[in-house]
């Protein structure tokens, strides 16, 4: 679903040397040459020329800096036309070019949106898409879906990353016209999915579309639920089917129909029992390997179909699992109910504090799910599966089919995967009963493997290591928020070295993304605040370092939200009492004195900030002062 914003290639220098063949080495004024003949080419009115042209334009599409130039020369506006040219062929070579251009960062989205993409596109599914049926005598049927599946995917990737997409979408015919596509054995599975895919994101808080939707898929939807096949392909539309029916009903699932609410969950469960490292362990003993001399020999004839189709049946495996993990992670998540309540003021904050509390009996964050949702998620060992995603092939599995170019999306797909399981973890950390997920020494061992990944690993996915971090935030706030602790769940940390304390603070101190480094600031205080639970000499000192570090890096912060976190950090520390005499030993009343106008001298310079970065700093500007006033009372009476 998400798309990750790719780090630009260095330009190409003037100076490389011409002789080598590969388009990145070409020098410039040859490149410019190339661009401009392709440019012509499309421009022609002979259709072997266009098509060769875009074919061209596709293979460009991979250099940045190739990218760029066309970009300046206003390619997508002589490209995109031709999603209306009266050859199929040209259609379709337009159509997947573009296409692929969307897939390369948010920003080509972005361009893509600027130059007009959404015109010709919303015009080709009102010409070519609205009474079309796929003729099966026809030598050009494949091409024509082919040409479907492109425009539905490219629509697709606009509406995931630009409101006005969406809002396109909905003054168009497109959604009265791509429910009369979802029948598999007419259209075939590709195309469906397309749809399938598209209609999962445009109804998600989309009050129009939900409406549209459901006039016209009800039947559709219910038939595609039911479909008895359990093939990659059959249970990614499945889930999709599921996906789209609980945003119809603007997820409050509880309103659905119990038979279908546990369809889908059986649908979720069955989703997530293939073994997504047994496939890429299969596919990578059928993928060539390197010669001697570092080229691939890329197979041919039916065997490369053979492996093509192994790839896309991967490939669906881990659309459908990534699917199924973002529609659990929707379930548990408390965000719509935590934020509405937030919003509330005057006499809805005292509905709040009902809501929340029954006379002298609070309520647990797992009562936020029905109880039919708790049970599904408990016999079908929805916990379970989904941990298993955070984990990925061995090693040499994954070089395998990073070396081969036909499987580098596999790849792709299994990272993507891996960081949405770990964001659903994060949900259903907050969301499930202790017990369902082995008790404290359960999560505990999350906190360890996840730890594993993010100071133990080096990872330039930085989407991946903010979920992790966020994995170990949430376990650690999840143990300290539990009363009644047995002495052995309490020595948990015990086992933790100085040197292991060491690696995360170097991990926080070489941390250049803010979320991540917010994530970490607050999970090694909440670790701190574990270990005052038994104080001695050896974590006491523990625990100090563990402040001085945090105070160091709010005075080296930049970003007003994590200074913020990291000060509030430090106040939940030292709320505790017996904390006291730690506070006088590092004089810790003095130093957060000096951070009182830091603080406000950065929320005054950065206004311009998310709501609940906002919502942060504003609070802890507010709290400081008090809990200074607090704590210098406390210091003082030692």
């Amino acid at each position: 679903m998400g798309k990750v914003r790719k780090r630009k290639l260095n330009k190409v220098s003037n100076n490389v040397a011409a002789s080598n063949n590969d388009e990145e080495e070409l020098p410039v004024d040859c490149k410019e040459n190339v661009i401009q003949t392709m440019i012509d080419q499309i421009q022609t009115a002979n259709v072997e020329e266009k098509y060769c042209g875009l074919q061209t334009f596709a293979m460009l599409i991979e250099s940045p800096d190739s990218l760029k130039q066309m970009i300046d020369q206003g390619i997508v506006k002589i490209v995109a036309p031709l999603l209306l040219d009266s050859a199929g062929s040209v259609r379709n070579a337009a159509a997947g070019s573009l296409r692929n251009l969307s897939t390369t960062s948010l920003e080509a989205c972005d361009m893509l949106m600027e130059n007009d993409i959404m015109t010709p596109l919303v015009c080709y599914f009102h010409q070519y898409s609205e009474t079309w049926t796929p003729d099966v005598d026809s030598k050009t049927k494949d091409e024509e879906i082919d040409t479907f599946v492109q425009c539905t995917n490219l629509l697709l990737n606009l509406c995931e990353s630009s409101d006005l997409a969406v809002k396109y979408v909905g003054e168009s015919k497109i959604l009265d016209i791509v429910p009369n596509y979802l029948d598999v054995t007419i259209f075939g599975a590709d195309l469906v999915i397309a749809i399938m895919q598209l209609l999962f994101v445009l109804v998600e808080d989309n009050p129009l579309a939900i409406k549209k939707v459901c006039s016209t898929t009800e039947r559709q939807l219910r038939d595609l639920l039911s479909l008895e096949s359990s093939d990659p392909s059959a249970l990614l539309i499945k889930t999709l089917t599921g996906g789209i029916i609980i945003n119809i009903c603007g997820g409050d699932i509880a309103s659905l129909p119990i038979d279908v609410l546990n369809q889908i969950f059986a649908v979720l469960a069955q989703t997530l029992s293939a073994d997504h490292k047994l496939v890429c362990n299969e596919l990578s003993s059928s993928v060539p390997l390197c010669e001697a001399d570092g080229k691939v020999v890329s197979p041919k004839g039916k065997e490369a179909q053979q492996l093509d189709n192994k790839i896309k049946s991967v490939s669906r495996t881990l659309d459908s699992q990534q699917t199924a993990i973002e529609i659990i992670a929707n379930i548990c998540s408390c965000e719509e109910a935590e934020s509405s309540d937030s919003e509330e003021t005057g006499n809805d904050d005292r509905a709040n504090e009902d809501m929340c509390s029954n006379g002298e009996e609070v309520f647990r964050p797992e009562d936020r799910l029905s109880p039919v949702v708790m049970e599904a998620l408990n016999s079908l060992k929805i916990f379970d599966k989904v941990w298993a995603r955070t984990q990925l092939p061995p090693v040499n599995v994954v070089m395998i089919l990073q070396e081969y170019e036909g499987t580098k999306s596999i790849i792709r797909k299994l990272r993507n995967l891996q960081t949405r399981a770990f964001l659903c973890m994060n949900n259903i950390i907050l969301s499930l009963p202790l017990e369902l997920m082995g008790g404290i020494h359960g999560i505990y061992k999350i906190w360890v493997e996840a730890g594993k990944l993010v100071f133990k690993q080096s990872s330039e996915n930085l989407e991946l290591l903010e979920s992790a971090t966020a994995v170990m935030r949430t376990t650690l706030n999840r143990i300290t928020s539990l009363n009644n602790i047995t002495p052995s769940e309490s020595s948990l940390f015990s086992d933790l070295a100085m040197s292991d304390i060491e690696l995360m603070l170097m991990g926080i101190k070489n941390c250049e993304a803010p979320e991540i480094r917010s994530n970490l600031i607050r999970m090694i205080g909440v670790l701190a605040l574990l270990f005052v639970n038994d104080l001695n000499d050896t974590i006491s000192n523990v625990i100090c370092s563990i402040t001085e570090f945090i105070l160091e890096q709010a005075h080296k912060e930049n970003e007003v939200w994590v200074l913020a976190e990291a000060i509030d950090t430090l106040i939940d520390l030292y709320s505790e009492d017996k904390t006291d005499i730690l506070a006088a030993k590092i004089k810790l009343v003095e130093k957060l004195q000096i951070l009182v106008p830091v603080l406000r001298n950065k929320a005054r310079q950065q206004k311009k900030l998310p709501k609940d970065y906002k919502v942060l700093v504003t609070t802890v500007n507010s709290n400081l002062p008090r809990f200074i006033k607090y704590k210098k009372q406390r210091v003082a009476k030692l």
